[in-house]
């Protein structure tokens, strides 16, 4: 037969078709992106200005400049009340207040992280510096910058991917109940400062006869007024309010700290005018001035004693590394709430641990992101870091101009406001959840609870790692291993199932599994191990599954053994494990039927019959005399 010739219609829709396709390949080479080099993007992950800023636009600015005016007259008061909870003059929280985002906005790689002081951080670190000069809360702020920055340099984020959501969730409800005991006294106008739940709680209760009625009346009426605020946040999620009253709503209710500090703070200076004292506390705070930028002395000189360097060390001892870990741990829980979920901890440990250390050179407390602050900048439609400019504009200006009016704002007022903000830390739904669902994971949360409650946070965080390091010992030395006795066409065997990698820790324990199994089988059924689920495997292990096949040999010559056959486990895990006599591989169903049918005829099970019958099943050829 010759070949048929293309008529000129169907030359012409070949060739047509041709160049279409020609014309769409060239289309998409055209539009393919060019590869960003390698450079540029090192350049856009250790700053990620460098790629949003190119992108900015009036829209964003905008937003932007409101919520950076409003998360600035938020973070003032939250400052001043969180350096009173670290026992130092509210004007060292303003200093922690604006060279940490001036610091973030560069390199901060997390939108809606707001870095200053907070409650959390606060806590810690009265644990280390009560009673010590006030110079080693600056050099706390120092050493744990530069921990962090080395840990990041080292790469070391990984550490933090081992602490669970349930540790986390625990420490932080600790935190808030630690927090809001510690400013009872403030509420009651009684002055002390102790270290630990304990410790303070009997303090207080010897010498509760020494409260002030005005402070507590002043933060009651403090905390009244906050909560009061709140709820027009509901308001404002109410479609069925005109847009007017819902915006007014939510920038009253995201505004509540300043208004009660505003509001506190007119009230003490009439009061002051006409009376010249107030019956209820009144912060203290230094006069209006910026703090010099200088490097923080590595030696405490006090007229009592001269602390050197290697002393410093001895007295913080291990704050240097607890403060670090629990200023990161808030930024990564951040990070995990925001829409990508994603967090670079390495670049969060160098740029926290920039703006610690720069913050010690401007008599700084250390510092982190807070939860407050990013419900405030969600709020209000934060979009990019450029947010923190303003913040730390406003901050300055209030160094330079407010500060001898904080003298007339009230304790008791910053003491509501610290409540108020940390109170929604709490969460105890979670552990409900956890008490129907997840036994285990509640026994965590709950020992890692009580633990900071009682003992303070740095231990329960530091029980709470090694908790959950054994419990992934646990898991990695006893991994799930189904042990059942099923059946192949009429043919039983052992089938072993083990669940994700064997590693030398858990060859023990499935050689214990195997061998109780066929010891109940009385070393006659065959054992398969399905491998499909394994994905790793060591030099010991393999040797482990090489040993297991000797175990299985009743008697001294292989004749006599128990058959072990390795199914459907990856080629490149099969060249570990040494070969033996009982010992086979098999990829497929048939080949495990035709290994059972062999060992089955072997050991007397089914006769000649059912055994060509089998064979000739499985497609093998027979021949009989």
């Amino acid at each position: 037969m010759y070949p048929q010739l293309e008529t000129d219609a169907e030359a012409q829709e070949k060739a047509t078709a041709q160049a279409l396709l020609s014309s769409r390949q060239t289309q998409t080479e055209a539009e393919k992106p060019e590869p960003i080099p390698k450079w540029k993007r090192r350049l856009h992950r250790h700053m990620p200005v460098t790629q949003w800023l190119p992108l900015y636009s009036t829209e964003w600015g905008i937003d932007d400049f409101i919520a950076g005016i409003t998360l600035g007259l938020t973070i003032i008061p939250e400052s001043m009340a969180c350096a009173l909870l670290a026992g130092l003059p509210a004007r060292y929280g303003l200093c922690s207040a604006f060279i940490g985002p001036l610091i973030y906005m560069v390199f901060g790689s997390i939108d809606k992280v707001i870095i200053g002081p907070t409650s959390l951080v606060a806590l810690v670190s009265v644990q280390f510096t009560v009673g010590r000069p006030i110079e080693f809360a600056f050099l706390l702020t120092f050493l744990s910058g530069i921990v962090q920055i080395i840990m990041g340099a080292l790469r070391l984020g990984f550490i933090f991917e081992f602490i669970s959501m349930p540790v986390i969730k625990a420490f932080s409800s600790a935190t808030a109940i630690l927090v809001i005991e510690s400013q009872l006294k403030v509420l009651l106008g009684i002055k002390y400062l102790v270290a630990g739940l304990l410790s303070s709680v009997s303090t207080l209760s010897s010498r509760i006869d020494e409260s002030n009625m005005a402070d507590l009346i002043m933060g009651i009426c403090a905390i009244v007024f906050l909560l009061l605020l709140e709820l027009l946040e509901r308001v404002a999620r109410n479609e069925n309010h005109g847009k007017v009253l819902r915006i007014c709503c939510r920038y009253l209710s995201t505004s509540r700290n300043t208004l009660i500090v505003l509001i506190a703070g007119i009230v003490s200076y009439i009061w002051l005018q006409q009376t010249g004292h107030v019956p209820y506390a009144l912060s203290q705070n230094a006069l209006a001035t910026l703090p010099n930028f200088t490097i923080p002395s590595l030696v405490v000189e006090t007229p009592e004693r001269n602390y050197s360097f290697w002393e410093i060390l001895k007295e913080l001892h291990m704050g240097i590394i607890v403060i670090p870990i629990v200023g990161i741990l808030t930024n990564i829980s951040i990070g995990k709430l925001t829409p990508k979920g994603l967090v670079d901890t390495n670049q969060e440990l160098l740029t926290v641990g920039l703006c610690n250390m720069f913050g010690s050179c401007v008599q700084a407390m250390p510092s982190s992101g807070a939860f407050t602050r990013y419900a405030i900048s969600t709020a209000c439609g934060l979009k990019t870091p450029m947010a923190n400019l303003y913040l730390g504009i406003i901050v300055l200006l209030a160094l330079s101009y407010l500060s001898p009016y904080f003298n007339f704002i009230p304790e008791a007022t910053l003491a509501a406001i610290l409540i108020c903000s940390i109170i929604t830390l709490l969460d105890f739904k979670l552990p409900l959840r956890l008490w129907r669902d997840s036994k285990r994971d509640f026994a965590t949360w709950l020992l890692c609870f009580c633990v900071c409650v009682l003992f303070g946070v740095e231990v329960g965080l530091f029980v709470s790692i090694v908790v959950t390091a054994l419990h992934l010992l646990f898991l990695w030395a006893r991994p799930e291993i189904r042990v059942k006795i099923e059946e192949l066409d009429e043919m039983q065997y052992i089938r072993v199932t083990p669940g994700n990698g064997i590693y030398f820790p858990a060859i023990n324990y499935l050689r214990e599994r195997v061998l109780k199994a066929c010891t109940q089988a009385d070393f006659r059924i065959t054992v398969v191990i399905d491998g499909h689920r394994i994905t790793g495997l060591d030099y010991t292990a393999a040797q482990g599954i090489s040993k297991l096949s000797s175990d299985l040999c009743r008697q001294a010559d292989a004749a006599s053994s128990t058959l072990l056959i390795l199914y459907r486990l990856q080629e490149p895990l099969q060249r570990l494990i040494d070969h033996t006599d009982n010992l086979v591989f098999c990829e497929s169903e048939d080949k495990v039927r035709e290994f059972l049918t062999q060992e089955s005829l072997r050991n007397g099970y089914i006769n000649l019959k059912e055994h060509i019958r089998a064979s000739i099943d499985l497609g093998y050829k027979i021949d009989i005399d």
